[in-house]
């Protein structure tokens, strides 16, 4: 599926979710993010094991709700409750307007317009999800964060998460960003646009290494752990309490 890249020329400029990159966020992503259509499945899938009735969900940073809406598709008869975290109003209409006609009596939906960063309070809950927020976070944001998903998971709770992330050998480090690189002109994306986005997230974007992630884990208490998606500089691993 190829998009043009006109369309998104707003978003290549700036990392910052305006209004109007938000409305140009889920074209953006397909571009930019091998398989992502295909992990989002994934996700929903693998959320399926977490499900229990009367359980909390979170999806933090869960921008235009597509994840939600892979977990609302999902064909199970439990009831649970999900909520919605970020910090754009933009995204937040535009995902109450996405499963606004899949919404049913079994799940109830809720979205919060927060930021992450800032006084986050989780209530004891089932599953946490996290696509694509945790590249933007501080170091001891990110720790903030992780100490509390860990804190409000009920054990045998789960962490999942998609992250972009650096290779720990220089090798393979320049291999999978020159494969990146194609896949984006593959995409449409013009090498204007790709150089300007690089540009863009130079002091906004922070990658750790596989290994480093899995260390992290550990420190705050995930002792299992398990990749189950990895494309490129793209990895997708679930941590369960």
């Amino acid at each position: 599926m190829k998009l043009k890249s006109s369309s998104l020329s707003i978003i290549e400029n700036t990392w910052r979710f305006s209004d109007k990159v938000a409305s140009n966020f889920d074209k953006h992503v397909i571009q930019s993010v091998p398989n992502y259509l295909l992990f989002q499945d994934y996700v929903a899938k693998l959320s399926e094991w977490f499900l229990k009735d009367g359980c909390l969900v979170y999806d933090l940073g869960c921008s235009t709700g597509q994840t939600i809406q892979k977990i609302l598709e999902i064909d199970i008869s439990t009831k649970f409750n999900i909520i919605g975290i970020d910090n754009s109003d933009k995204m937040l209409e535009l995902a109450d307007s996405r499963i606004r006609n899949i919404r049913n009596n079994r799940i109830s939906v809720t979205f919060k317009n927060q930021d992450l960063t800032k006084n986050l309070k989780l209530n004891r809950c089932s599953l946490v999800i996290s696509i694509l927020l945790f590249p933007f976070l501080s170091s001891d944001d990110r720790n903030s964060i992780l100490s509390k998903i860990y804190d409000s998971l009920d054990k045998g709770g789960a962490f999942i998460c998609v992250e972009k992330i650096r290779s720990s050998n220089s090798m393979f480090e320049d291999l999978f960003n020159q494969l990146y690189f194609d896949f984006k002109l593959s995409q449409d994306l013009s090498e204007e646009e790709i150089i300007s986005k690089a540009k863009s997230l130079r002091s906004s974007m922070y990658l750790y290494d596989e290994i480093s992630i899995f260390q992290e884990l550990q420190q705050h208490g995930f002792k299992q752990n398990e990749v189950f998606f990895k494309t490129l500089n793209f990895i997708g691993y679930i941590a369960i309490k």
